[in-house]
């Protein structure tokens, strides 16, 4: 799937005048965020750039060289507002600005190789280094965006939301289970002709009980595939986003030692709750 990107991507590309860069868009919460990722090395020998564009919301593959599997200008992955903040803040978090320059140079053998170009309302940031010799904050920037590649997707922290507002295609999960900080389920739908578009979202708030409860939603768009062969997929969700947000209402416990309850709602399961009951410990 081809999408063009914002303006300003393609001056961050340089294949556009430069006045985007001297015009910041003025979106807020990472809207007018721009990250170019130049990935080499590793055991097989990486050599793929993608773009994280903020205006546009999308990952898109710029030039696949080795081990990776995208055309040039390809969108890799369509984001969300809220995911595309969260991405924004955990760069932000890295201090990424103010490494502006830094090489951090190469500390062993068959490690991947990151050149960073960053920029954003406030500022622009080119950084190097292979992926031990980063800071850790900014190694955890690089890997969520490593991971958008792979097919891994925030969770959307939205608790206002409802999920009568999102697209629900039918789907069936044949199983869900959380690995460490990622919930990963495998689905079944028809289809085969087009890419569906599946993701995970936190909503109604927290359920005041012991342990805390959250109710979470699959949202699914086929984009009325015409096919109809019987497809099962496994999707792999990132579950920091909530919690952070988890920390955020309840403070930061000692690690491993904070159970959330997870709901999972299932359209095809007939428990009272219509739920998958989910541990999720950090």
């Amino acid at each position: 799937m081809k999408k063009a990107i914002s303006a300003c991507a393609l001056v961050f590309l340089g294949i556009a005048p430069q006045a985007c860069l001297q015009d910041p868009l003025a979106a807020p919460g990472g809207g007018e965020m721009q990250v170019l990722l130049h990935v080499t090395g590793g055991f097989a020998g990486a050599d793929f750039t993608v773009l994280l564009d903020g205006e546009t919301r999308s990952v898109v593959g710029v030039e696949c060289l080795n081990l990776c599997d995208f055309a040039d200008g390809e969108v890799l992955q369509s984001l969300t507002e809220e995911q595309v903040r969260y991405v924004w803040g955990i760069f932000r978090d890295a201090n990424v600005l103010a490494l502006d320059g830094e090489d951090f140079g190469v500390q062993c053998c068959d490690q991947f190789y990151f050149n960073l170009d960053y920029r954003d309302r406030e500022g622009r940031s080119r950084v190097r280094g292979s992926s031990e010799a980063l800071p850790h904050e900014l190694k955890t920037a690089l890997a969520t965006v490593q991971g958008l590649v792979s097919g891994t997707l925030p969770i959307i922290v939205n608790f206002d939301t409802d999920p009568s507002l999102w697209p629900g295609d039918a789907f069936q999960i044949e199983d869900a289970v959380i690995v460490g900080q990622s919930l990963q389920v495998r689905l079944n739908y028809g289809g085969g002709c087009r890419t569906h578009d599946v993701k995970l979202i936190s909503w109604g708030g927290w359920m005041e009980s012991d342990p805390v409860q959250n109710r979470l939603f699959l949202s699914h768009e086929d984009f009325d595939d015409p096919c109809d062969a019987w497809i099962t997929r496994d999707y792999t969700f990132d579950l920091i986003p909530l919690k952070i947000a988890y920390q955020e209402s309840y403070g930061v416990g000692q690690p491993g030692t904070t159970t959330l309850i997870l709901l999972l709602e299932d359209p095809m399961l007939a428990s009272p709750q219509g739920a998958r009951r989910l541990e999720y410990v950090f």
